[in-house]
């Protein structure tokens, strides 16, 4: 090559470190006008067009390159960069190994053969290609990078944070790397050392709308849900077609009761998802649409998208225990709604024909209610520190039958345990209200209410129906014998008292607009609701206000411990449900506690849940089909008191005889769809609707 070539060459590469691409595809054009067939020239188009994300057009350079000179040891490491994109990991794996072979002191190829396999999965492998790569240069930031991210996998995060630490002494402005140590943070709950990485790296690139993002969901989680709308509406700026953010800003708003341009909003959200695009996570549809069809639709968008490549893993058919082992999994082994629900469930499993394994995850916090689950089981084993696929693999390895997911898609829930296959037969129950949207699902737990016959295009699974309600209860929840007068909760001395404690961004315009009506309807009444954060109360009562409500009428419940909860239910004369979004376990807690709960029954499945358990109550006539009903039934109760005590009664007396609350009725039912699924599977059958009598 001349001299003017070279300084050809020279200077593309410096338009490519500048990213100034169009400059250095002229220079190489130059140079390969003059040399047809220049490697390094064709090699350094490659480059250029895999920075276009041109993946087709830089492997065809890269080739050329290769052509001319099949040595060229960077040109082999940059085709398997390519084929990593292109998806083609184990000949991306062949041409690490070629410039390996070529170039023995190449640390970037040893680097990028180690990325490759720790996407495979292949960790000790990959361990030992970053520590050849740290051994030829102990400054490659990108190796301890690689390191990092593979004991984040791993969930070995003190040890990733190291990496990432030392990723960051050598190259300060390592954006990745100062997203990865605050995304550990984030994971262990150390919220304000996340918040403080992220503006580390909102220093380094004030366009990440990642970091935006990830900031929007802690201050979510903090229930600072203004910072979190502000966080929200940065990254929005930056990248509105962020994957799922616009679901979540509206389910951050709902949080507050924001409420401006709903309508427009939600129109969008349909169109989007109509279309198939990723715009929103599963929860912010349930929260305020009645779409069956609608939700399937997001939540299958969803789970495709976080599923991506992992196939879950066929097994076969185990042989015949004299126990059927059953694994639930959940991070909710502690003080939590489904706790408080299922608790009793694991005390009343036949432990003669059933073995019990709790795999546990997320927060671990040592309390009462974990050491009640513990002494339940017959393992309680910690994923924590477990990948999905190695917590799957363990899962298998034990030889697990059926695998109960008790997350869904909620905070703290790993799918991709079931994704990656934990046993032979998997079920969705208890904590989603609606479909996982995967196939790796075979069954979910539900009931004719909240799925009938003519609902159930709503699931991708099949469907095991208890014939009450699918909702287990505790008959253990204890309620304070402490009740307190009207004064000492903050309510008038008289007056009826509705009562609504349901997280409020289920709360609505719609379900706002008939609250006021009802209220007007009975002079004197007074609505007292759940506390949620203070952004919501005072939406709450501009709301009102707006609508021509005293806001003296709405009175707001802080949160206080279970038993002194459940007691103050007494305190009140009816709970009036939400809609499309129902009371769950809040409504369990209510007709516990002797209150009657009033709901409009909708299509999806978490509109349903209310009635649900009224039929299981056998108080079928406080579920009404229309909005018009709904209002008329809350003001005929309110001004009828012998009607309304005698409905009291009736819940009193049914309380502690129909099947509600009888956890050992729905334990035995429960079991025998385990035990019909189960002789499916081992008869080599298909699955199918599982009717339990």
């Amino acid at each position: 090559m001349t001299s003017h070539l070279a300084c050809l060459l020279q200077k593309a590469v410096q338009d490519i470190q500048a990213n100034d691409l169009a400059s250095a595809k002229l220079h190489l054009s130059e140079i390969l006008k003059a040399e047809k067939s220049q490697p390094d020239a064709l090699r350094l188009l490659g480059v250029v067009a895999a920075l276009h994300k041109d993946w087709d057009q830089a492997l065809g350079w890269v080739d050329l390159a290769l052509k001319a000179s099949p040595q060229n040891g960077i040109a082999h490491s940059n085709r398997g960069n390519i084929l990593i994109e292109l998806g083609r990991q184990e000949e991306a794996l062949s041409s690490y190994k070629k410039a390996i072979d070529l170039e023995p002191l190449y640390a970037e190829a040893y680097c990028n053969q180690g990325n490759t396999l720790q996407a495979l999965g292949r960790y000790q492998e990959a361990l030992v290609s970053y520590e050849k790569a740290v051994e030829l240069d102990p400054n490659y930031a990108q190796a301890f990078y690689g390191v990092a991210r593979l004991f984040s996998l791993r969930m070995q995060l003190e040890n990733a944070l190291g990496c990432c630490d030392q990723a960051l002494r050598i190259n300060p402005g390592y954006e990745a790397a100062q997203l990865l140590r605050a995304n550990i943070f984030s994971q262990v709950k150390d919220y304000r050392n996340a918040l403080d990485a992220y503006d580390q790296v909102l220093l380094i690139n004030a366009k990440s709308a990642e970091a935006w993002i990830a900031k929007g969901h802690i201050y979510s989680e903090m229930k600072e849900f203004l910072e979190a709308r502000v966080a929200f509406i940065r990254a929005f700026s930056i990248q509105p077609d962020a994957e799922f953010l616009f679901g979540t800003m509206i389910q951050n708003e709902l949080q507050m009761c924001v409420w401006d341009s709903l309508d427009q909003k939600r129109e969008q959200l349909v169109q989007e998802i109509q279309a198939g695009h990723k715009i929103a996570t599963p929860y912010n549809l349930i929260s305020f649409l009645d779409d069956r069809a609608l939700i399937k639709r997001s939540i299958e968008i969803y789970t495709r998208a976080l599923q991506g490549d992992i196939q879950r893993e066929q097994q076969k058919i185990l042989g015949p225990k004299k126990k059927i082992r059953l694994g639930y999994f959940s991070a909710d082994f502690h003080n939590h709604p489904t706790a408080h629900l299922i608790a009793e469930l694991f005390e009343c499993h036949d432990k003669e024909q059933f073995e019990l394994i709790a795999f546990v995850f997320g927060r671990n916090i040592p309390d009462a209610m974990r050491s009640r689950l513990k002494s339940a089981f017959d393992h309680f084993i910690d994923l924590n520190g477990m990948t999905d696929v190695e917590a799957a693999t363990l899962s298998r390895e034990m030889q697990i039958d059926i695998a109960i997911d008790l997350k869904g898609l909620t905070e703290e829930s790993r799918p991709k345990i079931f994704m990656h296959g934990a046993a032979p037969i998997q079920i969705s129950y208890l904590a989603f209200p609606g479909t996982m949207g995967n196939s790796c699902y075979d069954y979910i737990v539900a009931d004719r209410v909240v799925i009938p016959e003519e609902y159930k295009d709503g699931m991708v699974e099949k469907i095991i129906y208890m014939p009450n309600s699918y909702q287990v209860n505790d008959r253990n929840r204890h309620i304070s014998t402490t009740i307190k007068t009207r004064e000492e909760l903050g309510l008038p001395s008289s007056g009826f008292i509705f009562c609504c404690f349901n997280n409020n961004y289920k709360i609505t315009p719609f379900v706002m607009d008939g609250w006021v009506r009802i209220l007007r309807a009975v002079e004197g009444s007074v609505l007292w609701l759940y506390q949620d954060n203070p952004y919501a109360v005072n939406n709450l009562r501009l709301e009102a206000e707006k609508r021509g409500l005293d806001t003296n009428r709405l009175i707001f419940a802080n949160r206080v411990e279970l038993s002194d909860h459940l007691a103050r239910y007494k305190v009140a004369d009816l709970f009036l449900d939400t809609t499309p979004c129902n009371a769950h376990t809040t409504a369990s807690d209510a007709l516990w506690a002797g209150l009657p709960v009033l709901t409009l029954i909708g299509e999806s499945f978490g509109a349903r849940v209310a009635a649900s358990l009224l039929h299981a109550i056998d108080l079928p006539d406080l579920v009404v089909n229309t909005q018009e009903e709904y209002e008329k039934f809350a003001i005929e109760l309110a001004n009828n008191p012998a009607q309304l005590s005698e409905i009291k009664l009736r819940l009193q007396k049914n309380i502690l005889t129909k099947p509600l609350f009888d956890t050992p009725l729905f334990t035995k039912h429960l079991e025998k769809g385990f035990l019909e699924a189960y002789q499916l599977h081992q008869a080599g059958k298909p699955i199918d609707h599982i009717y339990v009598n």
